[in-house]
């Protein structure tokens, strides 16, 4: 993804390295057998300053599935300080909201006592 998002708050995907687009990339990638996994961060840009999904959960969540997106390995950089249950439960809400099944990786360096609220949170989580 790029550092910005359009003006109505999608990603907006580099097409330099996606020049077909994600949706494309995903069914390249279903027609091999393979799953398709994804990464954003519950912070305002991933660990690379890409674009975040802190507080666009929602519409990240949808243009995911769209993709034909398996899995989510979600990162903790450029959080903004927001506690940790509620940034992951919110993805997690979303994700399931989309109706597609998408395998959710929580990686919040095993910080925020994980292990109280990881299991009923994400699929997997980091513990250190």
């Amino acid at each position: 993804m790029e550092a910005d998002r359009d003006e109505k708050n999608h990603f907006i995907v580099d097409k330099t390295a996606f020049p077909s687009g994600m949706k494309s990339l995903g069914d390249y990638i279903h027609s091999l057998g393979l799953k398709f996994g994804i990464y954003s961060s519950a912070g305002t840009m991933t660990c690379e300053k890409r674009a975040g999904s802190l507080g666009h959960e929602e519409i990240d969540a949808l243009d995911w599935a769209s993709w034909g997106v398996d899995y989510l390995k979600y990162d903790n950089c450029f959080n903004q300080d927001v506690p940790a249950i509620e940034r992951y439960p919110k993805m997690r809400d979303a994700l399931n909201a989309t109706g597609r099944p998408i395998f959710y990786s929580i990686c919040n360096w095993g910080q925020e006592n994980t292990p109280e609220w990881g299991p009923a949170t994400g699929n997997s989580w980091r513990t250190t």
